[in-house]
């Protein structure tokens, strides 16, 4: 009899400290479309607050770098897109947390007025050379012929007109993941390539503050706004964590 409840009282501690048993960490990467909140009128900005009120989050966490959450609207408003910082300045009883990244050069320092549109840094470098890239005939035939532009109509029709859970089915991934891939190719070993690098790298920086902020806060329930063209990266790289469970289906009502 002895041995049995001792054998009950093991199992019991056992439940607390073997992360098999622990309470998991509840994770919801929502992808948000930016400024198309204000058109699509299956997901707008009162869907992405309905959202979180449904959720009910310990954490919030924006597509803001870390280094400005404590920074005010205005500066923000030079720098992110809108919905960030509403949700960010929104709910006050959920700890918020940035997960953005914008290059290594400026990492842990603020953002000058004219980063947006100035050639600044790795950030600036990458904006410039997409408007260079789109000027280069061969790179453009190379593009159409990989149905780059296809895929991106794909996913700016369905951006447009999808509802939340519609962006979360893993469709819109897809073709990310296969925009990712082809772009890679047409870029690799071209005077481009930097383009491509530096948009893979800030994705999986993302998708790494996210896994990091996950981490950090085990068996709380963190909701993660984060541009749908990220979402794929982040929910790819976060599957493997067995501390998290994600969430793949909301409540916009």
């Amino acid at each position: 009899m002895k041995i049995k409840f001792y054998l009950a009282v093991i199992f019991i501690i056992s439940s607390f400290t073997n992360p098999l048993f622990a309470q998991k960490t509840e994770l919801l990467i929502l992808p948000t479309i930016h400024g198309g909140h204000k058109k699509n009128v299956n997901y707008n900005f009162e869907h992405v607050r309905h959202i979180i009120e449904n959720f009910k989050p310990d954490i919030i966490a924006v597509e803001i770098r870390p280094e400005d959450m404590d920074r005010d609207t205005s500066y923000l408003k030079a720098f992110y897109n809108p919905e960030m910082i509403m949700f960010k300045n929104e709910f006050p009883e959920a700890e918020k947390a940035g997960i953005d990244f914008m290059g290594a050069d400026f990492e842990g320092k603020s953002l000058p007025p004219d980063f947006m549109k100035e050639i600044i840094g790795e950030f600036g470098k990458f904006r410039a050379m997409n408007q260079k890239l789109m000027r280069d005939t061969a790179i453009v035939k190379a593009r159409i012929a990989r149905g780059l532009p296809a895929l991106i109509s794909k996913r700016g029709e369905m951006m447009a007109n999808l509802g939340a859970n519609q962006l979360m089915d893993g469709k819109y991934d897809a073709l990310t993941e296969e925009f990712t891939r082809g772009q890679t190719e047409v870029l690799k070993n071209t005077p481009y390539q930097f383009y491509d690098d530096f948009q893979v790298s800030r994705d999986q920086r993302i998708a790494d503050n996210i896994k990091a902020l996950a981490l950090k806060n085990k068996g709380k329930r963190i909701i993660v706004l984060t541009g749908a063209n990220h979402h794929n990266r982040a929910v790819n790289e976060l599957r493997k964590v067995r501390s998290v469970n994600l969430v793949t289906q909301v409540q916009d009502h």
